[in-house]
């Protein structure tokens, strides 16, 4: 593809459609939100380092804030990984490692199904391709059937808060939602 991303480092865009349904009483919902953000960052990659995704950190920082929450208390995390460093950087951005230290994340065990935060337990974006509509709704679907106990072969145990990060155009939009369930 380019430099040392190959084909299997990229997610394939794909056709695709994923839908939600939104109501006022969470009673009989399978999850609610509970905090969500959105901040932009520049496209031009001579404004801005591209390895850093300053304003995803700012997204996640509001939306865990709204929800009066850290990311310690979250019981996955449903992330946008259009490319294999997409998703080291994204865990930069998290704060589960240091800038430049996103592998750690992953030699560790931190993101994994056991970890201390499960980091795209669906196959992310690599498993199911990349419908560029369709990808962050998607996205809450799979944390919200978590968070009802309802993932089937990949449902993680006592799921009870998710977090779910969408970008788009090389992190220039970022949306950040953090989401409950019973």
């Amino acid at each position: 593809m380019a430099g040392q991303l190959r084909r299997t480092d990229c997610s394939l865009v794909s056709d695709g459609a994923a839908a939600l349904v939104l109501q006022r009483n969470p009673s009989s919902a399978l999850a609610w939100v509970e905090g969500f953000a959105h901040a932009n960052d520049h496209l031009d990659p001579d404004r801005r380092d591209i390895t850093d995704f300053v304003a995803g950190r700012l997204a996640t920082q509001r939306a865990l804030e709204m929800a009066k929450l850290s990311l310690a208390d979250m019981s996955l995390a449903e992330v946008h990984d259009c490319f294999t460093i997409a998703e080291l950087i994204v865990y930069e951005m998290l704060g589960l490692t240091e800038p430049g230290q996103g592998r750690r994340a992953i030699e560790e065990g931190w993101t994994a199904r056991d970890g201390r935060l499960p980091v795209n337990v669906s196959g992310g974006l690599k498993a199911k391709g990349h419908p560029v509509g369709a990808t962050g709704v998607s996205q809450h679907v799979i944390g919200a059937l978590q968070l009802a106990g309802r993932a089937g072969d990949m449902q993680l145990p006592d799921a009870h808060h998710a977090l779910v990060h969408n970008m788009g155009g090389l992190a220039v939009a970022n949306h950040v939602t953090v989401l409950a369930g019973s």
